[in-house]
């Protein structure tokens, strides 16, 4: 749905000359704008009349893969647009799967609560980071996914995260990977297996008590893993005897997010500073994770990511998480966008989020973060000047030459071009607000 057509004034193009504003030249990003730009009446979750996203679903097409991004974790605007998004698709485009930027096994026990007997906040929390599952902005779509569960098409979650995401998931992991090695019926094997398990638990648990300090535990724990995970492999016939091919998998991750969330850790423990290579072996984890569940969990199934616009970009982040590149330079961090661009390509839309001004802070609490007015000339400015509260914009026919200073992929300026190879489509919200607690 195109805008009414409007001069857009960026920056220095308009010139006082006897107290009137001259337009300049309008440039052709001003009159791409003008004709693209799609209006969005509201991101109230709890709002069902779809007929404003129905944009979004057009330029989505036969794309089976979805990824929503935000521009920080306490965008709380950003949340409830994405929650109506979800909730859309779900039930006007048959999209069944939700996978949330959280743990792979944490994300499990939440589904498993959501069909159990807890209420929706409750399961959310089972594996949910709190950034979203504490979030008021949220709630809406958990109740969602609660009710859809009694449904002939509820909505399933699912987590791709390689780290630990929520309080006591550790110790259910624990009792579920002691059955899974008892469950095995050859005792020589199983001996093996449980040896192995129980020097990874045992070292696991040491390293959190220890707050990951400890290098001989932390080897441990990899080489336990590891054995484990090459014990599967060499006797998978009997594995999958006890869960399954598909159980064993998620197993097979589940162990490896335990050696790749400890290393995280402490690498983080040993040097706190975000670094683009630790941040790059998390991503590669966090792919691997997401390409299984897209592939065998969900074969075939029409998937949402929920994430950060940093992991969803199909582009390469700057060690300084400055500037984006559309080509790998020495030290860039690499997102799991690439990743599932490399693999997917078409099947795969993702949309980043972004905001003219307001402010930022996270429902768990704390004070508030003011995000600056956009500078003059950024596509922020352009849309704010085009006067809606919210739009969607698909990037994709944008001529990839144009070099567009945008606020992407979070609220700092950075000038790219082929925007529409980074974002399929860009939603975007001119005031944002923080997300706050839910009651």
């Amino acid at each position: 749905m195109p805008s009414r057509r409007t001069f857009v004034l960026s920056g220095a193009s308009a010139m006082l000359a006897g107290g009137v504003a001259q337009a300049q030249p309008r440039d052709g990003l001003e009159t791409w704008l003008e004709s693209h730009v799609s209006p969005i009446r509201t991101i109230d979750a709890t709002d069902e009349d779809f007929s404003d996203l129905e944009p979004l679903a057009d330029a989505i097409g036969a794309a089976r893969v979805v990824q929503l991004g935000e521009p920080s974790h306490g965008a709380g605007s950003c949340f409830a647009a994405k929650a109506r998004i979800v909730k859309f698709l779900h039930q006007r485009h048959g999209f069944d799967v939700l996978i949330w930027e959280s743990g792979l096994y944490d994300v499990a026990l939440a589904q498993a609560g959501m069909r159990g007997a807890d209420d929706a906040m409750t399961a959310a929390r089972r594996g949910v980071f709190t950034l979203w599952s504490m979030a008021a902005e949220v709630k809406p779509l958990f109740d969602t996914i609660k009710a859809s569960q009694a449904t002939v098409r509820p909505l399933e979650m699912a987590g791709f995260d390689m780290q630990v995401t929520a309080d006591g998931s550790t110790k259910v992991f624990a009792q579920d990977l002691r059955a899974f090695v008892a469950g095995l019926r050859d005792q020589a094997l199983r001996e093996r297996a449980t040896a192995l398990a129980e020097q990874g638990l045992a070292a696991r648990e040491r390293l959190f008590a220890g707050k990951f300090l400890t290098q001989d535990d932390l080897d441990a724990l990899t080489a336990a893993t590891r054995g484990l995970g090459g014990l599967i492999a060499e006797r998978r016939a009997d594995f999958e005897q006890v869960r399954g091919p598909l159980g064993t998998s998620f197993m097979i991750r589940a162990i490896d997010n335990m050696r790749a969330d400890a290393a995280f850790r402490a690498e983080f423990a040993h040097a706190p500073a975000t670094t683009a290579a630790r941040e790059s072996m998390r991503d590669a984890a966090n792919a691997a994770n997401l390409r299984w569940l897209l592939e065998a969990q969900y074969a075939g199934r029409k998937a949402i990511v929920w994430a950060h616009d940093v992991h969803g970009m199909n582009a390469y982040y700057d060690s300084n998480f400055r500037g984006v590149h559309l080509k790998a330079e020495l030290g860039d961090m690499k997102p799991t966008g690439t990743f599932i661009a490399d693999r997917l390509g078409k099947q795969v839309y993702t949309i980043g989020m972004t905001s003219f001004q307001g402010e930022d802070g996270f429902a768990m609490g704390g004070p508030a973060t003011p995000v600056a007015p956009a500078p003059d000339g950024s596509l922020e400015a352009r849309l704010h000047a085009l006067g809606h509260p919210y739009a969607f914009v698909d990037l994709r026919t944008l001529n990839s030459r144009e070099s567009v200073s945008a606020r992407l992929p979070k609220y700092d300026i950075n000038t790219v071009t082929d925007v529409g190879r980074i974002y399929g489509g860009l939603f975007y919200i001119d005031q944002m607000a923080r997300a706050t607690r839910a009651a």
